[in-house]
């Protein structure tokens, strides 16, 4: 037997590239097709042509190939070990069978002796209760039944056998029971070691036949072709599914043209209704029964009856209650919203309170001013002597009852709280007003005021600045000239 790499001219340590890149070199070389006079020989370097790349393009079998090519080029064992077991190397190649037929030196024959011999070195090591290991079969078995359970248990086999054979000790030896204990453990290293090689050995032959058995290759096409089926028929009822669903659009489409033609129908014939409704109301003078709710018209009052009894009134009447009450709710919780807001609101700090204050005393005293300019023009004024000093003394005659009003606020701010109160609880009686021309006395002021109007009896009144406006006055333009300094 010629050696994979010699036969595709290539080193050991060769990468997958070139080795693909010699195969298809040589084959172009000894392609019987290219060779017509050298037939023969052309066919079978082929054959070992296409058994090495086979070989060799598979990581596992390149790695079997190498820890046991010398095994395999020499057809077996060496030494005990040969007697013991079964020869497995020799089937790693093409060249033990011929053709994929069911005679002798055929595919099916070869490898079904092959695995035969495997299960009876097996049945020597096992209870006679066990079940026995499924058989290789022919070219017209079935795939469920027997080929796939035959490569389902062989893929993963897993020997009986003891491997005594393999001890390197005699426990015979041994002169105690340690030593014994030391021969038993290195034996059983020996062992396990024979025993997981040929564990390998099988498993790899199982994977080396599969891989070139029709049977497997068969099965595997079938499965494309159902696989290929299943995606055409999914595929056509992606299309089926499609049309029916544009069909259903296409129903949907003219249901709801057809609806919207009926709704404006009723709409036409409602307004004619109505048209003819408001016509007879209009030639009558009087107005025709009404739903609110529905906004309809009525020829008479028992059609209204009817209608606040209809099913579509009831619930018109149901809907306009429930948006009713919603709104109240939203009305309700804005308002609680606002007045918690407000509540919650900061206060303003002590200078706006002092500033709200001031202006309530300003409001006050600018009131009292008013009400106190309107006495005094009520008071008589007495028609001063002609005198050089004339104009002071005028001034001085109307600034007194301003004096007395003021020290009169002045000590109502001084009195207690309490009396403010019963104060203002207390109701104002009507204020009189007097001429001071002509002393006529009028028992309101707007009597006062047409007739100081009619007469022409009306006072110039001269307000004089207070000594705390004037030295407020005088401390502004103080603080003024220093300002310009």
């Amino acid at each position: 037997m010629r050696c994979h790499y010699e036969i595709l001219e290539v080193e050991r340590d060769a990468d997958a590239e070139t080795i693909k890149k010699n195969y298809r070199k040589l084959a172009l070389k000894w392609h019987p097709d290219k060779n017509p006079d050298n037939i023969e020989e052309c066919t079978q370097m082929f054959a070992l042509l296409q058994q090495a790349y086979e070989v060799l393009s598979d990581p596992k079998e390149r790695d079997f190939y190498d820890r046991h090519r010398e095994s395999i080029l020499k057809g077996g064992f060496d030494g005990e070990e040969k007697e013991a077991s079964f020869d497995l190397f020799k089937y790693f190649s093409m060249s033990c069978y011929s053709g994929y037929g069911d005679d002798e030196k055929g595919f099916y024959a070869v490898y079904r002796k092959v695995f035969k011999i495997l299960s009876e070195e097996d049945y020597d090591n096992m209870d006679k209760d066990d079940e026995a290991y499924p058989q290789f079969g022919d070219s017209t078995s079935d795939y469920d039944e027997i080929v796939g359970k035959f490569y389902g248990f062989w893929s993963s086999f897993c020997t009986c056998r003891s491997f005594a054979w393999l001890d390197k000790y005699d426990i015979r030896q041994a002169s105690n029971r340690w030593e014994a204990r030391q021969i038993e453990q290195e034996n059983k290293k020996y062992r396990d070691v024979g025993k997981q090689e040929r564990n390998e050995q099988i498993r790899n032959l199982v994977a080396f036949v599969r891989k070139r058995d029709p049977r497997v290759k068969a099965y595997k096409a079938k499965l494309e072709e159902k696989q290929a089926e299943a995606k055409r028929k999914q595929e056509e009822n992606r299309k089926k599914q499609i049309i029916e669903n544009q069909k259903k659009y296409m129903e949907d489409k003219e249901a709801e043209a057809e609806r919207i033609a009926h709704l404006m129908e009723v709409s036409m014939q409602m307004a004619e209704e109505y048209d003819s409704c408001s016509e007879e109301c209009d030639e009558d003078g009087e107005e025709l029964p009404h739903c609110v709710v529905c906004n309809k018209y009525f020829k008479t009052i028992n059609a209204k009856k009817n209608h606040e009894n209809s099913k579509q009134h009831i619930k018109q009447l149901n809907e306009l209650k429930r948006h009713m009450r919603e709104e109240d709710v939203t009305l309700f919780e804005s308002n609680c919203q606002k007045d918690q807001t407000e509540e919650e609101s900061p206060r303003n700090g002590k200078k706006n309170r002092r500033k709200k204050k001031g202006n309530a005393i300003f409001d006050l005293d600018y009131k009292d001013d008013a009400d106190n300019v309107e006495e005094a023009a009520a008071e008589p004024v007495q028609e001063p002597e002609p005198s050089e000093n004339s104009p002071k003394s005028k001034e001085e005659t109307m600034e007194e009852p301003f004096k007395k009003e003021k020290k009169k606020r002045r000590a109502d701010k001084n009195k207690p709280k309490e009396e403010n109160v019963e104060e203002g609880e207390a109701k104002p009686g009507p204020k009189t007003g007097k001429c001071d021309r002509c002393q006529q006395v009028f028992p309101s002021r707007t009597l006062l005021f047409a007739h100081l109007k009619e007469t022409g009896h009306a006072t110039l009144l001269i307000n004089k600045p207070s000594e705390k406006e004037a030295a407020k006055k005088k401390g502004k333009n103080k603080n003024r000239k220093h300002d310009d300094w």
